[in-house]
């Protein structure tokens, strides 16, 4: 009867271990699918920023250029 009584106690607490392992797994999951979403979109945000600053930084040239030819022609 003590063995069967073991036995029953042994079950029980794998299936408690199991089931806080299977819970811990997925929480973890959800941040790591969280935070990946995250790195992405500032991945994304910083391309564009990228982008962006390239552009003003090319009509800025012209500008400049702009700027120092109308000086040229002035005197």
């Amino acid at each position: 009867m003590q063995v069967t009584i073991g036995i029953i106690e042994l079950v029980i607490s794998i299936i408690i271990l199991l089931t806080t392992a299977v819970g811990v797994w997925s929480s973890l999951q959800t941040k790591v699918t969280k935070l990946s979403s995250r790195v992405y979109h500032l991945e994304q945000s910083d391309n564009e920023l990228k982008t962006i600053l390239a552009d003003i930084s090319t009509k800025l040239h012209h500008i400049e250029l702009l700027l120092a030819s109308n000086h040229i022609k002035q005197k």
